[in-house]
């Protein structure tokens, strides 16, 4: 645990001293989220508004993906190289279709057995003085919630990030050399490390940062007297929201990737090499 909480700190001190790597990251970072409300608020009225649709439906994933192969690259060869990040970018939108189709068959079978475990329906009770008697709680839905949150905020976020490290580096076609066996058992390997515990508390860390805080700064109470101050504030309030969710990120995927090359540093040869390794 204070290997970890080492490593962590040392992540969080590298990224902020590195001004213009971080500079990069929040202009790609600022790009995506512009253009993902840019296509929430686009309406399909024109034929070129439909057609801008349609661009930023493949835009989106596209810069999703180049950060995050972006912060993973610069970890691994401590400079930018894009060429091998845009490669690396479409290794991770092949490596995340899988976990996306598990997502979706886990939600379908929770949301299956969950209806047979339907909450209590509260009856309407003539009001009668006094405080109100609690409501009884209803275990299913505490333990379906929790297995919610576990498998779609934790689990299957760390076993796609320890897929793309785990993918990162080398051409497309190096990932399938020496047939599925060996690929199968590389990302067995990736998606073990994800659950050990180091890669859980830098996780954990990580959400409190890029998530809960700024949860807690947009959606907490907060009415200052003014409607120019409340609007200083709103602004304000987005603007450490944008640092926040940025640097939070950042450090912990940047966290993970130093942890997996540490713990495993024959992996990355193997993937990007396997031909060599082979021989």
């Amino acid at each position: 645990m204070t290997t970890t909480l080492k490593l962590w700190f040392d992540t969080i001190k590298t990224t902020l001293i590195n001004i213009r790597a971080l500079v990069v990251f929040a202009i790609i970072y600022a790009l995506l989220l512009a253009t993902f409300f840019r296509f929430i608020w686009i309406r399909e009225a024109t034929v070129w508004q439909v057609f801008v649709t349609y661009a930023f439906m493949i835009l989106i994933p596209a810069e999703f993906f180049i950060f995050q192969a972006s912060i993973i690259d610069r970890v691994r060869d401590q400079k930018f190289r894009w060429r091998a990040i845009v490669t690396d970018a479409l290794k991770f939108f092949v490596a995340t279709i899988p976990v996306l189709l598990i997502a979706w068959l886990v939600y379908y079978l929770l949301n299956k057995i969950a209806v047979r475990f339907p909450p209590p329906v509260v009856q309407t009770l003539p009001v009668v003085p006094g405080p109100p008697k609690p409501q009884t709680l209803h275990w299913p839905t505490l333990i379906f919630a929790t297995l919610r949150f576990v498998l779609w905020g934790v689990a299957l976020p760390l076993a796609t990030i320890h897929l793309w490290i785990a993918v990162a580096g080398g051409e497309i076609r190096s990932l399938f050399d020496g047939g599925a066996k060996p690929f199968l058992k590389r990302i067995g390997s990736a998606v073990a490390h994800a659950f050990a515990s180091e890669s859980i508390l830098i996780y954990a860390l990580g959400l409190i940062v890029f998530f809960v805080l700024p949860y807690a700064m947009l959606f907490v109470p907060f009415s200052p007297k003014g409607n120019k101050t409340e609007f200083v504030m709103f602004i304000l309030r987005l603007l450490l929201c944008f640092i926040f969710s940025l640097i939070g990120w950042v450090v912990t995927i940047s966290a993970l990737t130093k942890s997996s090359t540490e713990t495993a540093p024959a992996m990355s040869v193997a993937i990007a090499e396997p031909v060599e390794a082979a021989a």
